[in-house]
């Protein structure tokens, strides 16, 4: 008799679906995002976390996990052959059950933000739409870094908008400066071999928040948010300058870590005391999921 081959994957056990699941959402990074929500809300002038600002972190975060689903769904093949343990070619996880994954997150995303009202729920379109152009066309494509850049530019945007009905200059500053900060991780890797001022120029991009910072006139008690910022940058980027502890891999989670800071620096300089306290837990939590599910 002729046997007929599974067409599907073999049931895997529930713990390693689960940590295929993690892993496909890079979980592990979530909550850098929800410290994006927060700097975002404070901008408008919500220094204290509210109902609203709990429903946009949801909301930012199902987009974030939608996203992350999709980067993946759309580099299936690349995967395949270059990182077969991935979640998707290794079957823990089905590209049918991503597909459903990414409509429900992103539909119930979508949902949230239209009950908070018709602005945040047009900018999340374009968020969207800027997931989705990335995930689509990261690959060789020189212009990604401002792609990935312009999805966290609009979770500031989209926070704020929330609670206020015109983008502000302060925010657009500090989304801009995030949005920086964003291109140069992604080139600080990209260009660590080339020689002369064409290696350390997404470096500059990785600090000039720290700029930023002084240019708003924060408050005396937020200025200790600057040090940690600053040497934690100069920290996870020696791990691409130095021959004798070179890893790009930890750098770049690194610095995906120092979102959250960031994020501290804009909810200090906006008078947060509570939302610095929960972007400083953001950072310590992201890192420390990063030890169990990659960042990267």
């Amino acid at each position: 008799m002729f046997s007929v081959r599974r067409s599907v994957p073999y049931p895997q056990p529930r713990s390693r679906r689960l940590h295929g699941y993690l892993a496909l959402a890079r979980i592990s990074n979530s909550p850098t995002v929800v410290s994006n929500v927060l700097a975002g809300a404070a901008l408008a002038g919500i220094v204290r976390p509210d109902g609203t600002v709990a429903l946009l972190a949801v909301a930012m975060v199902l987009f974030y996990t939608a996203g992350m689903f999709l980067n993946d769904l759309c580099d299936y093949e690349s995967d395949s052959r270059k990182q077969p343990y991935r979640p998707l070619p290794s079957g823990l996880v089905s590209r049918a059950e991503a597909v459903v994954g990414i409509l429900l997150l992103f539909g119930t995303g979508l949902l949230i933000l239209a009950v908070l009202g018709s602005a945040p729920f047009v900018a999340g379109l374009v968020l969207l739409t800027l997931i989705a152009l990335y995930d689509r066309w990261h690959k060789a494509n020189p212009l990604s870094p401002l792609l990935m850049a312009s999805t966290r530019f609009m979770v500031y945007i989209v926070s704020f908008l929330a609670f206020e009905p015109v983008p502000s200059t302060p925010l657009l500053v500090s989304a801009g400066a995030l949005g920086l900060y964003i291109v140069g991780l992604t080139y600080v890797a990209k260009t660590e071999g080339t020689p002369g001022f064409g290696r350390y120029w997404p470096a500059a991009l990785l600090f000039l928040p720290a700029v930023l910072f002084l240019g708003r006139v924060p408050l005396l008690w937020s200025l200790f948010l600057l040090p940690i910022f600053v040497g934690w940058v100069a920290y996870s980027t020696s791990f691409i300058y130095s021959r004798a502890n070179r890893s790009i891999g930890r750098a770049v989670g690194q610095l995906i870590a120092g979102v959250a800071l960031l994020d501290s620096l804009v909810l200090g300089a906006s008078g947060s005391g509570v939302g610095v306290a929960l972007a400083l837990l953001a950072f310590a939590a992201t890192l420390f999921f990063q030890r169990y599910v990659r960042g990267t």
